[in-house]
């Protein structure tokens, strides 16, 4: 199996620079926006996104009957009988949804982010991205890309819920900073992960191997991902604002406050989520030699 490609000067140059490693995250982002002439590279978070508003959809719809006890699972203290009343079953949504997206995030979105790093890399090495392949490849690779995502996503949602803990008995300023705080350590620990489904869908690693090389990684050029990660999360908060405050936005204008800012978010977790996967693609592939021999997955030009 080929190596990442290291070069410790160029490395240890963007360390140095600032400027420089400002200059590389830009460099990627460029090339994943560039990559959109061709619609099918963003498909798989397409999907996705869509697959999150049917869910909602089916939320809305659902909230009366056997529905209404399923739903009501996911959230402790939660009857069926109240989300069968307005404007309960609204004001409720974003736990309940939350809940049952972070379990999503894990066991089925690791799919869409490995179809999405197969579409990239084909488009990278100008082959021509096919959504068939892509899935095949990520289902072919479905229990490391599970391994990897499981322990990316547990430890940004321990650091992101720290702060939120924390925060949860202070006011003001202060309550704003500590979940700030969590929110920074969260976007730290995921850089940390950022390159282990390229290491799964690219190398054909398997998940501590990933892990292991894609944590080295990313230590190795850690302002350049830090930034690729932490830009495109800037998108999104300011519905993680509203989110803040959506109760009581959503009681003093109009419950539907809560699903209008629900799709806005989603909308820029679409954005985010595709520059963050594409430019860490993109990051992944200039380091590296020829595709590896013996792996499931061929990202070379045909």
């Amino acid at each position: 199996m080929s190596k990442v490609v290291i070069n410790d000067g160029a490395d240890a140059a963007e360390r140095r620079s600032l400027a420089r490693s400002i200059s590389s995250a830009f460099q990627a982002f460029h090339a994943s926006l560039t990559l959109l002439i061709d619609p099918r590279v963003a498909s798989p978070y397409l999907i996705y996104f869509i697959f999150q508003i049917l869910l909602l959809a089916a939320y809305l719809a659902g909230n009366s009957g056997r529905p209404a006890h399923l739903w009501a699972l996911p959230v402790g203290g939660v009857t069926p009988e109240m989300l069968g009343h307005y404007p309960a079953h609204l004001l409720l949504l974003q736990p309940i949804l939350g809940r049952i997206e972070i379990i999503l995030e894990i066991f089925l979105k690791s799919l869409f982010h490995g179809a999405t790093v197969y579409v990239v890399a084909r488009a990278m090495r100008r082959g021509k991205p096919s959504l068939p392949r892509a899935f095949s490849a990520a289902g072919r690779r479905y229990p490391h890309l599970l391994g990897v995502s499981a322990i990316s996503s547990a430890g940004v949602y321990a650091a992101v819920y720290l702060g939120a803990w924390l925060s949860s008995g202070i006011e003001g300023p202060a309550m704003y900073a500590v979940l700030g705080g969590g929110i920074a350590a969260g976007l730290i620990v995921q850089s940390l992960f950022v390159y282990t489904i390229p290491y799964v869908m690219i190398d054909g690693s398997s998940a501590p191997a990933a892990v292991a090389s894609g944590v080295s990684l990313s230590l190795r050029t850690f302002m350049k991902t830090l930034l690729v990660v932490a830009l495109p999360f800037m998108l999104t908060v300011p519905t993680i604002l509203l989110d803040l405050k959506a109760e009581m936005i959503a009681l003093r204008l109009s419950p539907d406050f809560m699903i209008h800012n629900h799709v806005a978010s989603k909308v820029m977790e679409l954005v985010s989520t595709y520059l963050i996967t594409a430019s860490a693609t993109v990051i992944f592939l200039a380091r590296k030699v020829a595709r590896p021999a013996g792996t499931s997955l061929d990202i070379d030009a045909r």
